[in-house]
């Protein structure tokens, strides 16, 4: 494979000229972002494939930032180490910890029954389980690592870090693993919010996992310390060895310039929509933290979506406490679903008068300047369709239940209406693959933010249309919504800076019955059979463009200040 014709770097800098030798498909991976560890796998290995040396330090950055998201992971040690290609741009350090792993982890010969309790996530029994083979195979790694995706899955820290001890601490039940320990270590410490000296912290992860890693790893423990200006030096410095790693050139780029620290209110009215079913203690929660929110002249409407609990009371004691001048209720004898809710309110006279419109559900815990964080993401980008956050889960904050969807198309090729994906299409899912480091604490386009905190234009909001009643009730109405606004050229934005808990679970952290599966996969097929595969192929080139539009910018700037 070659790659396009370099760039003069005096007139371009670094990071651009390093973008434009770079192949189009790792340049089309790389859009997406840098993050996750199938994601950067897989760009490692279109590197490796290329067969092009200069693309072999680029592998093996990539390769080194996967393993350093989970040293444990006995599975990518073994692939690793038996690819030729892999091996040869590894560094001995990397590879060292990568042997110690794949020596020690072997998959249990029967783990049906382990899978069944996976599959149902039922956590206490898990940890059960795990503790148990764990003690019958003490030197095996494999447990040690399940303990680690499980314990962190349901936020059962204390008991991750016992079932860690031994790798830890150097128990004796483990052999030759003292190059994983350090790794294993600096990842855990910044899971307990524990961080070394950022001097510290940096050499000894850049030991195994090369400098840039090191450098990465101390500048988000300086930014959880609220050191901007020492992690914006370290970040640069990371990028000086990773010009290609574009989510730390976009997290680089909103820290240098201070992105993540501007607050705007809107420029316009605005009203803030909420529907619930018989959760009245979470309503309650919700409404209080919106109460203690800076809200400016916004305006607060509840349908009450047919609820036979306390719902109704917990309304009328929020109203007195908001006025009913700022808080209007809307109560429906019968739950009608969630996107006729969401349509019935923005249908709502005094909704179609105003400027914006903000849907919440019923069961996040916001910061108090959450709106004039979203009103600065309004601001850098006045034209998007919606405007969205990041979501992470409310009971275990280091798993995010969403980020900046992109809009990917699967091989289309056999799919017919017989198939579950008849017009297969998907959200970019790098995210899932990680846990918050900081990492996604950026401001960009995408394709699809979350509908459970999201920003309309309400002029915008009324073109695009109602959100589809076919897909109810399920959480594709909004993904389905959000298309409509590409298909249009209204891209979505993400804004990382506001950070929305949410208290219902969602992926792996989920525990979702047979009927709720079955009907999520029937709306999914129904969304996909609502759009033409030409529409979503236009759709998806147009976003990629907009993504290499955004990011040029940012490495322009970039680049002039490491000049200056």
């Amino acid at each position: 494979m070659t790659t396009m014709t370099m760039e003069n770097p005096m007139t371009d800098g670094v990071l651009r000229s390093c973008w434009a030798t770079l192949p189009e498909p790792v340049r089309r991976k790389l859009l997406l972002g840098c993050a996750g560890r199938m994601h950067l796998l897989e760009i490692g290995g279109l590197c490796l494939q290329a067969h092009d040396p200069a693309l072999d330090a680029m592998a093996c950055g990539l390769l080194q930032n996967a393993v350093a998201a989970n040293p444990l992971d006995g599975n990518m040690a073994h692939q690793l180490l038996s690819g030729d290609r892999a091996c040869a741009v590894l560094p001995p350090a990397t590879l060292d910890v990568l042997r110690a792993v794949a020596d020690n982890w072997r998959v249990p010969k029967n783990t049906g029954y382990y899978e069944r309790l996976r599959s149902r996530r039922d956590f206490d029994k898990i940890r059960t389980f795990v503790e148990r083979e764990a003690q019958k195979q003490p030197d095996n790694l494999y447990w040690r690592e399940q303990a680690l995706i499980n314990g962190v899955v349901s936020a059962s820290m204390d008991w991750t870090a016992d079932m860690l001890a031994p790798v830890l601490a150097d128990t004796g039940e483990l052999d030759g693993l003292e190059p994983v320990r350090a790794a294993l270590g600096t990842m855990f410490d910044r899971m307990h919010g524990r961080c070394a000296s950022a001097q510290s912290l940096a050499r000894r992860t850049g030991d195994a996992f090369g400098p840039a890693q090191g450098m990465m790893t101390a500048g988000l423990c300086l930014l959880d310390a609220g050191e901007r200006e020492q992690a914006a030096s370290l970040f640069l410095e990371a990028l000086a060895h990773q010009p290609w790693n574009t989510s730390l050139i976009l997290r680089t780029y909103d820290l240098v310039f201070g992105v993540g620290q501007e607050r705007a209110p809107l420029d316009g009215d605005a009203v803030i929509l909420l529907y619930s079913w018989n959760k009245d203690v979470e309503l309650d929660a919700t409404l209080r933290h919106l109460y203690s929110s800076d809200l400016g002249s916004a305006r607060l409407v509840v349908l009450d979506n047919g609820s036979t609990d306390r719902t109704a009371e917990v309304l009328e004691s929020w109203q007195l406490r908001f006025k009913p001048e700022r808080m209007g209720i809307v109560t429906l004898p019968v739950n009608i679903g969630a996107p006729a809710a969401r349509n019935w309110l923005m249908h709502l006279p005094e909704v179609q008068e105003s400027d914006f419109v903000v849907y919440l559900d019923d069961d996040v815990e916001l910061p108090r300047d959450w709106l004039t964080t979203l009103g600065a993401a309004v601001k850098r980008y006045p034209d998007a369709g919606v405007w969205g956050c990041k979501v992470v889960d409310h009971a275990q904050p280091l798993l995010m239940q969403h980020a900046d969807g992109q809009l990917t198309l699967p091989d289309a090729t056999g799919a017919t209406t017989a198939s579950l994906a008849p017009n297969p299409v998907k959200l970019s899912d790098l995210h899932v693959q990680s846990t918050d480091t900081g990492l996604f604490d950026y401001m960009r386009p995408c394709a699809s933010v979350t509908g459970c905190c999201h920003l309309f234009r309400t002029e915008r909001l009324l073109k695009t249309g109602d959100f589809s009643i076919h897909l109810s009730p399920s959480q594709y109405d909004d993904f389905e919504h959000d298309l409509r606004l590409c298909e249009a050229g209204m891209f979505p934005v993400y804004t990382g800076h506001l950070r929305v808990l949410h208290k219902k679970r969602s992926g792996a952290a989920s525990r979702v019955s047979g009927p709720e599966e079955g009907n999520a996969l029937g709306n999914r097929y129904k969304m996909q059979a609502m759009h033409a595969r030409s529409d979503l192929h236009k759709a998806e080139q147009a976003g990629l463009a907009l993504l290499e539009e955004d990011l040029q910018a940012k490495m322009r700037a970039l680049d002039e200040r490491i000049r200056a």
